[in-house]
């Protein structure tokens, strides 16, 4: 389920400014036409598409051309300051992916995203103090970056992700009352899991029967395991 609501912000936010094709192809652009049009919106500035592009990329494997362009487009979307782009781009400082491997850069990285409250950043950067890597080793700043990363699981949402949480959510509700059945299966999901809006198990079902009755298999599936 956390994979799939990742996915789900994702497109979200990728969708406010697609007006040529289903947004929701952008999850894991299938086609050839899918990516062209992922690229078309990365290229516009869409920080959220370049970083989904540079995954797509970095996915494909550690070829040259493939980590040249994931490297681009994770910079392209760090420098904009979304965080998961940050972070993704310090690991492959750290672990010299894709580039000469830097560790004063990959930190610098990490502290961008560490500063939005990412948790991963915050683990990076304390165990870069732990190590001395990209710095001078400290073993008490570690541990305030570890015990950082540690609340930050603690808490349910930073107020950074519950705005942006909250815009994705209201997006995805305008599409499903639309009669999108992707949607429609996304709010159903969301209304099950109940971690962004109250837990509503009537609605899930509500919202995945829809879905299910415009032929989408996997909300069909979810509406026969909440009905049982």
């Amino acid at each position: 389920m956390p994979v799939l609501l990742t996915a789900f912000f994702l497109m979200s936010a990728i969708s406010a400014q697609n007006n040529k094709n289903s947004v929701y192809q952008f999850m894991q652009p299938s086609s050839d036409e899918g990516l062209e049009a992922l690229i078309e919106i990365a290229r516009s500035g869409n920080a959220y598409a370049q970083y989904k592009l540079a995954c797509i990329y970095q996915n494909r494997g550690l070829e040259p051309e493939n980590m040249r362009k994931c490297i681009e487009w994770f910079t392209k979307s760090a420098e904009q300051d979304f965080d998961s782009a940050q972070y993704k781009l310090g690991l492959c400082y750290y672990d010299g992916k894709g580039v000469a491997q830097d560790f004063p850069t990959a930190l610098s990285w990490f502290r961008k995203a560490a500063a939005h409250g990412h948790q991963s950043a915050m683990y990076y950067v304390g165990r870069c103090y732990a190590r001395g890597e990209g710095v001078e080793a400290d073993t008490v700043e570690a541990k305030r970056w570890y015990d950082d990363a540690i609340d930050i699981e603690k808490n349910e949402l930073t107020p950074y992700q519950k705005q942006l949480n909250a815009n994705a959510v209201a997006i995805v509700r305008k599409e499903a009352e639309k009669g999108d059945p992707y949607a429609q299966y996304f709010l159903g999901l969301i209304y099950e899991d109940g971690k962004y809006v109250e837990r509503d198990l009537e609605k899930a079902k509500e919202w995945f029967a829809k879905a299910a009755a415009q032929g989408h298999n996997k909300a069909k599936e979810h509406f026969d395991a909440l009905s049982k």
